[in-house]
């Protein structure tokens, strides 16, 4: 579609559709009206002029005397007007009648009506076109010296057709006009809530502190497309609250490192000539401030990866993982490390992911426990569900705090992220590699102390 194009509105849509179905309907009656009204006063036409030619014939007239007692005693008053003609081999005469009564015509009146050409237009249904006088139904019959004829004028059917065509012509006009004015008022009605909806959106984009749109209670239609809006919009400032904290978080996080990098170096500039020995302690600081930050850019680009990951999933072995993981993990942990796996537990996995998932557990309780208490792996199929844990005996984490955790850059206990080292983000890395692998990850308290991080997977 061209800019110059313009999409006809909603309005726009409902007062045509409306305006067409009103036109539709009121020809259609219109339409039907006048043939039905125009058959039934043609059929009575016709058979008013059959009774007339039938009388007339079964007369047996032979002379003019004859036509005239026949025509006084059928007292012939009729809707139509008629012209007779009753011709013998002797005489003829023509009479015309009408709503009024019956009048003998002159001869140059019946001549001038006999003689004018006369065109057949229907030969079955005996209409013809007289020129001078209109549409007439034309009957004839002969018995041996008798010519009957009889001309049945439809100009009054058809006057009164044209009328009836007329007055529907203007209740048509008059439907048109009422139907318009009443589609554009219905037509506003209805988009008015969806206008209201689109210059409150409009107004809504720049401003993220808006929360919510207004929604209508009514039509349904409208109010579910509101609810529908607001999801989304409620949705779209979490992501956008998400990634401002992560942002924040991260400047943060990186900031710490590199001050404490150009301290170092400042120092080095300015006394590293008289004090030599303050070198070999500041490149100390600088080796250990750029391994973190080595390390945390590494956290973030796994984050990254396992936010865009999608894994082909396939039938794993977890148990020989966790046995795999756990063998090789206990050889450089300072605490005992205690495997409790059920065999031949198959899920529907990635091998390196779990792997991950595993080893970030395993990490996690070894900072935050002290190095004589002892780390449980464990893998059980418990509830239909094949249940991976680790436990720990270390400081635990508050009930307020279970759910926080596995967002970015959080830490339960600020005034030991110092001493522990780490970024924040193993939890979250752990996170979303359960959630692509379809599992599920909680945290539970340990007793006596402690805590215990439980991933469900389903069996297959």
């Amino acid at each position: 579609m061209t800019d110059t194009q313009k999409s006809p509105s909603y309005q726009e849509l409902i007062n045509s559709a409306i305006r067409k179905l009103v036109i539709i309907i009121t020809l259609s009656i219109s339409a039907i009206i006048l043939v039905v009204v125009g058959i039934q006063q043609y059929s009575q036409t016709v058979h008013e002029a059959n009774g007339q030619m039938m009388s007339l014939y079964r007369s047996n007239i032979d002379d003019i005397p004859g036509f005239i007692q026949w025509s006084n005693q059928n007292n012939r008053h009729t809707k139509q007007n008629t012209v007779i003609r009753v011709k013998t081999n002797k005489s003829s005469i023509t009479a015309a009648s009408n709503r009024a009564g019956q009048e003998i015509m002159t001869t140059s009146a019946s001549k001038k009506f006999i003689n004018q050409r006369k065109v057949l237009i229907l030969p079955g249904q005996h209409i013809v076109y007289v020129q001078g006088y209109g549409f007439f139904l034309f009957y004839t019959r002969k018995d041996a010296d008798t010519t009957y004829q009889l001309w049945t004028s439809l100009s009054r059917l058809i006057n009164s057709l044209l009328l009836l065509l007329i007055i529907i012509s203007i209740i048509v006009f008059v439907t048109l006009g009422f139907g318009t004015w009443w589609a554009q008022q219905l037509a506003a009605k209805l988009s008015a809530p969806t206008i209201a909806l689109v210059k409150e959106t409009r107004s809504t984009i720049p401003d993220t502190d808006q929360p919510s749109l207004t929604v209508p209670d009514s039509p349904q239609e409208i109010k579910e497309l509101g609810d529908a809006f607001n999801e989304l919009l409620e949705a779209q400032n979490q992501r956008l609250q998400r990634e401002k904290d992560f942002v924040s978080n991260a400047s943060h996080e990186l900031k710490t490192p590199i001050a404490a990098i150009r301290g170092n170096i400042n120092l080095i500039k300015r006394h590293g000539d008289k004090h030599p020995d303050v070198i070999p302690e500041s490149l100390g600081f600088i080796d250990e401030e750029s391994l973190r930050m080595q390390n945390l850019i590494t956290n973030l680009l796994h984050l990254s990866r396992a936010d865009r990951a999608e894994l082909v999933l396939e039938k794993v072995n977890l148990s020989e993982i966790a046995e795999q993981i756990g063998n090789q993990y206990q050889k450089a942990l300072a605490h005992e490390l205690k495997l409790s796996i059920t065999p031949g537990l198959n899920i529907s996995g990635n091998t390196d992911t779990l792997k991950q998932i595993i080893v970030a557990l395993l990490d996690n309780a070894n900072k935050y426990s002290p190095e004589d208490t002892p780390i449980t792996l464990a893998l059980e199929k418990k509830a239909g569900k094949i249940r991976l844990s680790v436990k720990d005996l270390g400081m635990g984490i508050p009930d307020d705090q279970k759910k926080l955790i596995f967002q970015r850059f959080y830490r339960v206990d600020t005034s030991h992220s110092t001493e522990i080292k780490g970024s924040g983000l193993g939890l979250s890395i752990v996170s979303q590699l359960v959630k692509i692998n379809n599992g599920s990850i909680v945290v539970l308290d340990n007793q006596p102390k402690g805590s215990i991080f439980e991933v469900n997977f389903d069996e297959v």
